[in-house]
């Protein structure tokens, strides 16, 4: 082990990120095509599988111990499933082909199904559900990709407002891919070469990493940090939207070749990665000059 970190040592001097070490702890999971990547309170960690259709429950093991889908229109199967969130008691899924958004339970129990397609009001309504987002309070936010623009509904299912649509000329949506809310209540949306901030409520804040991002995948937002994985790079900002420093994944001390990265989560010292193939997590470990 001591050889190992002397690697990991020389690798992150080579690529002057003296400050922070990142070692692998685990690699699990045996997918098809992981896209999507949740990590609730509680550690409790839920992948998709888009390829299976699926939604797993790892909860920290060596293997899943739920599971839910598989191809349909039924309560729990999916078409094309595309996004996840979690508030630690629920676990919301962005069905795209299916317009809607399944809720489950923390065992992935079928709870609810919400759906606003062939409703009368036509401000609420979403068409193909690119993501979904929960805040702190109970609201949701889905990322409408039908009408590229974030649709928010409160705890009770009521529409509240529309944001990032057409007439935002400074935080117009594009081609969204992963939309989170921070704990700082504002709204993250992610598109390959940048990420859009709103506040809560939907005000246009900034744009972050314009003419930095390339290819990105998916990302976390953490206490006065953002982490956006791209296929071969961490790229690490301040809530400022200050780029801190690149992590290329060759530098990441791994047991095996890590893949091209499709999303990422940072929960507190631990850093999660996905790949389509498996999950890997990292203990942070800060690194004296």
């Amino acid at each position: 082990m001591a050889a190992l970190s002397s690697i990991a040592a020389l690798l992150l001097v080579a690529t002057n990120a003296l400050d922070t070490l990142f070692v692998e702890q685990r690699a699990v999971g045996s997918f098809q095509q992981a896209t999507r990547l949740a990590v609730s309170p509680q550690g409790w960690i839920y992948v998709i599988d888009a390829e299976r259709n699926a939604v797993f429950l790892l909860n920290d093991g060596e293997s899943a111990v739920a599971a839910v889908g598989g191809y349909g229109w039924t309560a729990t199967t999916f078409d094309r499933p595309t996004g996840l969130a979690t508030d630690g008691l629920n676990v919301y899924v962005s069905d795209y082909n299916n317009h809607r958004i399944q809720r489950f339970d923390r065992f992935l129990n079928f709870v609810s199904s919400f759906t606003t397609r062939d409703t009368d009001f036509v401000a609420a309504r979403f068409g193909y559900p690119r993501g979904v987002a929960l805040s702190r309070l109970g609201d949701m936010f889905i990322l409408d990709s039908d009408n590229s623009r974030i649709v928010k509904f409160v705890g009770s299912g009521a529409f509240e407002r529309s944001f990032g649509g057409i007439d935002d000329q400074r935080g117009k949506v594009e081609q969204p891919i992963k939309i989170l809310v921070g704990s700082n209540d504002h709204v993250y949306v992610l598109e390959q070469g940048r990420l859009l901030e709103f506040d809560y409520f939907g005000n246009y804040v900034q744009t972050i990493g314009l003419g930095i991002l390339n290819d990105a995948r998916g990302f976390d937002v953490g206490e006065g940090r953002i982490v956006v994985a791209a296929k071969d790079t961490l790229y690490w900002f301040s809530d400022r939207g200050q780029l801190l420093r690149l992590t290329p994944t060759g530098t990441l001390l791994t047991s095996s070749p890590l893949g091209s990265l499709e999303d990422v989560a940072l929960v507190r010292d631990r850093l999660y990665l996905l790949t389509a193939k498996k999950l890997l997590w990292f203990n942070v470990v800060p690194v004296d000059d």
